[in-house]
């Protein structure tokens, strides 16, 4: 399982990101003892993503961090919307990358 010692300087801004923004989703994912293990996956996916479009790919680098954070870093606030369309809990660091067309 994963802990805050294992989060780089994003996983901890995904974090206070999710508090901030997320607060309901965080704080269920924190009952469930699921928060720690979701911010790493999400943590993972971002930089597993950044890194498929910046060297593979070769896009613009504040493009793909726009993509690579918005998909399941820096998620929307809970007010503009309030259902996501996956469940944090069941984030997998190894899962596939989305299919990006840029």
């Amino acid at each position: 399982m994963a802990d805050t010692n294992d989060l780089t300087p994003l996983g901890h801004h995904i974090l206070e990101h999710w508090k901030r923004y997320r607060p309901k989703m965080a704080e269920g994912l924190e009952i469930a003892n699921q928060l720690q293990q979701a911010v790493f996956a999400a943590q993972e996916l971002t930089t597993n993503l950044l890194y498929e479009l910046t060297v593979v790919r070769k896009m613009d680098y504040q493009f793909a961090w726009e993509i690579a954070t918005r998909e399941w870093a820096f998620l929307p606030d809970e007010e503009d919307q309030p259902e996501l369309s996956f469940d944090p809990a069941t984030l997998d660091p190894n899962q596939s990358l989305p299919t990006i067309s840029a």
